[in-house]
């Protein structure tokens, strides 16, 4: 990947984890989706710092 393809890449991982925040603690979401929610947070987290990690 070059730099602005890394760039872009992390952007998107970005945006995706706010708006999985907002979804989260919105109190109407429910337990069983904020489970998944936090699973799907964890693994975009897990992908930034492997991008970043092979940015260095």
């Amino acid at each position: 990947m070059d730099d602005e393809e890394i760039n872009s890449t992390l952007l998107d991982i970005a945006v995706l984890h706010v708006k999985l925040a907002l979804e989260c603690s919105n109190k109407n979401t429910l337990s069983c989706r904020k489970e998944v929610i936090k699973a799907e947070i964890q693994r975009l987290k897990m992908e930034r710092d492997r991008i970043l990690e092979h940015r260095t």
